[in-house]
Parts: C-alpha cells; sequence; structure tokens
C-alpha cells in the first residue's frame, strides 16, 4: 500500500515538472513570437507618422492655396488626419496591465497589447482610411470647382477615382487579412496559457 502511494507521489511530481519546464519553453517561444512582432509594430509605426508628419506641410500649403470651400475642406480633413494617425498608433501601444516578473503578468500584458494592435487594423476603415480618402476626393474634386461653383468629374479623375477604390479594398483587405493570421493565433495561443495557468 505505502509503495504504491509513493509510485503515485512520484508520477505527480514528475509530470508537475514536465507540465513546469513544458510551460517555461512555450513561454520563451511565446516571448520570441511577441517581440518579433513588436519590432514590426515599430518599423510600422515609424514608417506612418513618419509619411504622416511629412505631408502635413503639403496640406498647409495647399490650405493657403485652395480654390474654393470643397478644397479647403478636404485640406483640413487632410491635416486632421496626419495629426490623428500618428495619435491612434502610438495609442494603440499603451498598455494598463501591470510590468513585472511574473509569468501570468507577461502574458496579460502581452494579451493586451496583441487585442489592441488587433483591434487597430480591424478598425483601420473609421481611422485611417475614410478620413484620408474623403480628403483625397474633396480636394481633388475641389480642383474641378468652376465660377459657378458647379464640379464635374473628368475622364482622368474618373481613372484615378477607380485606381483609389481599388487601393482603399486593397489596403483594408490586407489589414483584416494581417489581423486574422498574425494576432488572432498569437491571442488564441496567449490565451490558452493564462488559462493552463489558472488550472
Amino acid at each position: 500500500m505505502q509503495l504504491d502511494d509513493l509510485k503515485q507521489d512520484w508520477q505527480e511530481t514528475v509530470a508537475s515538472q514536465t507540465s513546469t519546464e513544458s510551460l517555461t519553453e512555450v513561454i520563451a517561444t511565446l516571448e520570441k513570437q511577441t517581440t518579433k512582432i513588436d519590432k514590426e509594430i515599430k518599423r510600422r509605426d515609424l514608417l506612418e507618422i513618419s509619411i504622416a508628419i511629412l505631408l502635413i506641410p503639403f496640406w498647409i500649403y495647399g490650405l493657403f492655396n485652395t480654390v474654393g470651400t470643397m478644397q479647403t475642406m478636404g485640406y483640413i480633413t487632410a491635416i486632421v488626419s496626419c495629426i490623428y494617425i500618428p495619435y491612434k498608433l502610438l495609442n494603440a501601444k499603451k498598455v494598463s496591465a501591470l510590468k513585472s516578473s511574473s509569468v501570468k503578468d507577461f502574458l496579460m500584458r502581452e494579451k493586451q497589447k496583441v487585442e489592441q494592435q488587433k483591434q487597430l487594423l480591424e478598425s483601420i476603415v473609421w481611422w485611417y482610411i475614410a478620413p484620408l480618402t474623403l480628403s483625397i476626393i474633396l480636394i481633388t474634386l475641389g480642383s474641378t470647382a468652376t465660377e459657378s461653383s458647379m464640379f464635374y468629374v473628368t475622364d482622368f479623375l474618373q481613372k484615378y477615382y477607380l485606381f483609389l477604390a481599388m487601393l482603399v479594398i486593397g489596403i483594408y483587405f490586407l489589414n483584416k487579412r494581417a489581423a486574422k493570421k498574425k494576432f488572432t493565433p498569437l491571442l488564441e495561443n496567449i490565451e490558452q496559457r493564462l488559462a493552463e495557468l489558472k488550472n
């Protein structure tokens, strides 16, 4: 009877050690994945913020040389968008979860970071695509204004708007795909590890 108890205790101890070692390995792998994604996000944000900031002087110059109200509204929308985009990108990197050496806190921080980046990509239409597209349409259409305040779409503008529509659709689906392929599996992995810790 005592020998059986000893065997059972030993098996439970070995299983516990194996589980702890396995979890440590998984956490290390997870940390590599999140570090890689953090670097990609940093590069993306640097590029997007740089472009937004560099465009502001051009929009301001255009604002002082507008030919009508529609174009003025387009330039104002473009300036506001180029200020809001960096804010949105930087805000998505803020994490309220505790920073400590505990595995649970690490997982909670990474979960919040991944959720925020996933949500950022999924909502790209409202904070990125729509404002910039509206700006471009108002600026280009506003440039065709006649003295009687009529606007007309030239053949060139028709082709330009068609290209713009394809570009916008492409950007939307690329970001949706990135959110699904890059962030969803990582988020599921983190949630699974958190569930294992609770058990």
